[in-house]
C-alpha cells in the first residue's frame, strides 16, 4: 500500500488541545521544519504529497523536488483558508485580483482568456465559475512544482455534493486533464459523492476518504464504505487511519490494506505517531 502526506497549513488543522495546535503551528511555520517533514516522510516510504499551496509549502516543495525527483506534488485547489481571509480583509475584487497579479504573464494571459468565457456566470456570482476559476489561477500560480494531480478543495466539494453541483465536478476533472493533470476528490461523504456522480466519479483518479476500524467519520457507516472501497479499491486511498489517535497507525493502516486500498494519507501528527510505533514496535497494538 502506498503513503502520502497531507502538507496543508498547520493553522487549517483541528487539534485537540491549544497547547496541541500552537506547537504544531509554531513548527511548521518555519522552513526549515517543513524540509524536515518532507525528508521524514520520504524515509518512510511516502512518495507523494497532498498539498494546499501557500508561499512557504510551494517553495519547501519547490526545493525538495529539486534533489527527490520521485516526489509527486497533489495540489488541492483553492486555498479557502487563505481566500476567506483575503475575502474578509478585502472584498471579493481585491482577493481575486491578488491571485491574479501573483501569476507570470502567460498564466495572466490564459486565465484572463479563461474569465472571460465565464464573464456571464462569473458577474452573477455563479458558484462553479468561481470556484473553477479560482481553482484554476492557484493551479497557474505553481510554476515549479511537478504537480501530477489536482485536488478539488473538500470544502467547496462538500457543498458541491449537498447541492448536487455535478457540473462543478465534471468540469474541474476536464480542466484538470487539460493540464496535463490526474483529478482527485477529497471527501467524508464518498458515498454521496458516488450516488450524485453516478459514472462521472470515473474522471477521479483518486478519491481520499475516511477508512479506520472504528467508522470514524464514514459515513454514512463503515460496512457502506467498505463495500465501495471494495468495488473499485485502486481508486480509494485512506484518511483518518488513526481514527484520531483512537487507533495505532499501524492498525490503522493494516486496516486500509485489508480493505484493498491503494494507499493512505498521513498528515504530520499520523507521521508522528508512525515514527513512535516503529521506533517502540510494542506500542503499535
Amino acid at each position: 500500500m502506498e503513503l502520502a502526506l497531507d502538507l496543508s497549513p498547520p493553522e487549517s488543522k483541528h487539534y485537540r488541545s491549544w497547547n496541541e495546535r500552537l506547537r504544531y503551528v509554531a513548527r511548521y511555520s518555519q522552513p526549515e521544519e517543513i524540509h524536515v517533514l518532507l525528508e521524514t516522510a520520504h524515509s518512510l516510504g511516502v512518495r507523494s504529497v497532498m498539498a494546499v499551496l501557500d508561499p512557504r509549502i510551494e517553495t519547501a516543495l519547490r526545493e525538495f523536488q529539486s534533489w527527490r525527483s520521485d516526489l509527486d506534488v497533489w495540489a488541492v485547489v483553492p486555498n479557502m483558508n487563505a481566500f476567506i481571509r483575503d475575502l474578509t480583509d478585502r472584498g471579493m475584487v481585491g482577493a481575486a485580483l491578488a491571485r491574479f497579479l501573483r501569476l507570470r504573464p502567460a498564466a495572466m494571459m490564459a486565465t484572463g482568456v479563461a474569465a472571460l468565457r465565464s464573464l456571464g456566470p462569473l458577474a452573477r456570482a455563479d458558484f462553479t465559475a468561481g470556484a473553477l476559476w479560482l481553482a484554476e489561477m492557484e493551479l497557474a500560480a505553481a510554476s515549479g512544482l511537478r504537480v501530477r494531480r489536482a485536488f478539488l478543495h473538500p470544502q467547496l466539494t462538500e457543498i458541491a455534493l449537498a447541492g448536487r453541483v455535478t457540473l462543478l465536478f465534471t468540469e474541474f476533472a476536464r480542466r484538470a486533464r487539460s493540464l496535463g493533470m490526474e483529478a482527485g476528490l477529497v471527501t467524508h461523504n464518498c458515498l454521496r459523492a458516488a450516488e450524485v456522480l453516478g459514472p462521472g466519479l470515473d474522471e477521479f483518479a483518486a478519491i481520499l476518504a475516511p477508512c479506520n476500524p472504528k467508522g470514524y467519520k464514514m459515513a454514512p457507516s463503515a460496512a457502506a464504505c467498505g463495500v465501495l472501497f471494495r468495488s473499485d479499491p485502486a481508486r480509494f486511498w485512506g484518511s483518518e487511519v488513526t481514527a484520531a489517535q483512537r487507533v495505532s497507525a499501524r492498525r490503522g493502516l493494516a486496516f486500509a490494506s485489508a480493505l484493498g486500498l491503494k494507499g493512505a494519507v498521513l498528515d504530520f501528527r499520523t507521521l508522528d505517531v508512525l515514527l513512535r510505533e516503529r521506533a517502540s514496535p510494542a506500542s503499535g497494538g
